[in-house]
């Protein structure tokens, strides 16, 4: 087998098709089809199931994926060892952010790893981050910055940024404006402003109202904390966020949540062994946290 056939089965699963593929390689599509066929030839096992609309890994295929992937980056690290033995980081780097982060540490540490290391490709995914660490989970990202309301995603090595509170954002005019703090049982039947399910001050927000009498979802669910800032301030609902989401809001109240164990936390996960370009990027995050 070939190192190229590998990497054009990896491209075809991560784009889902051979067309795609092709173009992301740079290969023609009879190209890439005829390399991955004598692969699965070689192989004894069909790597994709071509019947459907969409291509889709066969169960062997699947059980192969992971060796495939592993194999394409070790022959990678061999180029990245020898730059790093020349003072240099080359390779790609896939990051993921959940979205809307207003973090500005996060966009300095890429700046700066794209201007320190410009041989690195560098790509940036934004996402809930559910799904951002079932990305992670499987090599689709190389690291991620996601939320998590209690523990950190199961078997991936996390480190937490920001620990906070949770806190009930209103526009000035609010009645609880001038409060002090807001009891959980209070926002029971209130027009609850809420970011989606999969985002760690959702998760948090859920875990706080699970089994109270009367609790019910929130009337506003929105994509991104700029809307729930946006619905807030012109007395739409009550926001249920976390203190960081909302530091730099202007116009609105942020009143904390009389629930100490009730919080929402912020950080970098990665598997195991992150790579050269990854390990540079956690090493700019953490010098500035």
């Amino acid at each position: 087998m070939e190192l190229h056939q590998l990497r054009y089965a990896l491209a075809v699963v991560e784009t889902g098709s051979f067309t795609a593929a092709a173009a992301a390689v740079r290969v023609s599509q009879s190209g890439v089809s005829t390399q991955v066929q004598k692969l699965e030839r070689e192989l004894g096992v069909a790597l994709f199931d071509r019947s459907a609309r969409r291509i889709a890994l066969t169960g062997d295929g699947e059980r192969l994926l992971p060796v495939i992937r592993a194999a394409v980056e070790a022959v990678g690290e061999i180029g990245a060892t020898a730059a790093d033995l020349r003072g240099l980081i080359l390779g790609s780097l896939r990051v993921g952010t959940v979205s809307g982060l207003t973090w500005p540490v996060f966009y300095d540490a890429l700046a700066a790893l794209s201007a320190a290391h410009p041989g690195i490709d560098l790509r940036l995914k934004e996402d809930t981050s559910a799904r951002l660490s079932e990305a992670v989970r499987h090599g689709d990202l190389d690291l991620a910055l996601l939320a998590w309301a209690a523990e950190p995603p199961e078997g991936l090595v996390a480190t937490t940024i920001f620990d906070d509170p949770l806190v009930a954002v209103v526009a000035p005019a609010h009645p609880w404006a001038a409060r002090r703090a807001i009891r959980p049982a209070e926002l029971i039947g209130m027009d609850l402003i809420a970011l989606p399910e999969g985002t760690g001050d959702r998760a948090a927000l859920d875990a706080l109202l699970s089994g109270r009498p009367g609790a019910r979802a929130p009337r506003w669910e929105v994509a991104t904390p700029s809307v729930v800032e946006r619905l807030a301030v012109r007395g739409l609902g009550v926001g249920v966020v976390s203190a960081a989401t909302c530091r730099r809001w202007e116009g609105i109240r942020a009143i904390p949540v009389d629930a100490p164990a009730a919080r929402s936390r912020l950080g970098v996960v990665h598997r195991g062994r992150p790579s050269r370009a990854a390990l540079a990027l956690l090493g700019l995050l953490r010098a500035e946290d």
